[in-house]
């Protein structure tokens, strides 16, 4: 998924079209719960412009409650290439 280069990735943009493009792992680091939230819901929740960053500083573990959490962002490219990188 293409940004304007300085562009913020926003849940908005990480919805896409509906389809699951991307894919956002968040990662408890206390109790080692994992969730993959659909940014379209994410994004209807939180309003779509908001930047991921500033989204994920926001969460808390549904499991333990704290906040000490990771996120990966990973989704496919054209010609069926992978990307992963951290948020």
């Amino acid at each position: 998924m293409n940004s304007e280069p300085g562009s913020p990735m926003t849940l908005g943009k990480a919805a896409g079209t509906g389809l699951r493009l991307l894919c956002l792992i968040v990662s408890c680091l206390d109790c080692s719960h994992q969730v993959e939230p659909d940014p379209a819901e994410m994004a209807a929740r939180d309003g779509g412009e908001t930047p991921v960053r500033d989204w994920r500083v926001r969460l808390v573990c549904p499991r333990c409650g704290r906040r000490q959490v990771d996120m990966v962002a990973t989704g496919t490219l054209d010609f069926g290439e992978t990307r992963s990188s951290e948020v």
